[in-house]
């Protein structure tokens, strides 16, 4: 089975998709400014599409391709 999101949450840097196998995945904050400049309760009102491979806030008209976000690598990823 694909590993899909299921849900998000978010600290004060980093968002977290939770996934249907495995950890969440984790994505610092500063790559969304809309959400980062998101309230918490915005960013708690969201909705994951059937196919699992959208997250929509519709109050701040935002959206993240999901299967998009997990395979990007950044060029400075680890150093």
């Amino acid at each position: 089975m694909e590993r899909t999101a299921v849900d998000v949450h978010f600290d004060s840097v980093h968002l977290f998709l939770d996934m249907s196998e495995g950890p969440a995945a984790q994505f610092p904050l500063d790559w969304f400014p809309v959400l980062q400049a998101a309230t918490a309760a915005e960013r708690e009102h969201f909705a994951i599409s059937l196919d699992h491979e959208q997250i929509f806030w519709p109050e701040i008209d935002e959206d993240v391709n999901v299967p998009a976000l997990l395979s990007y690598r950044p060029e400075s990823a680890g150093r």
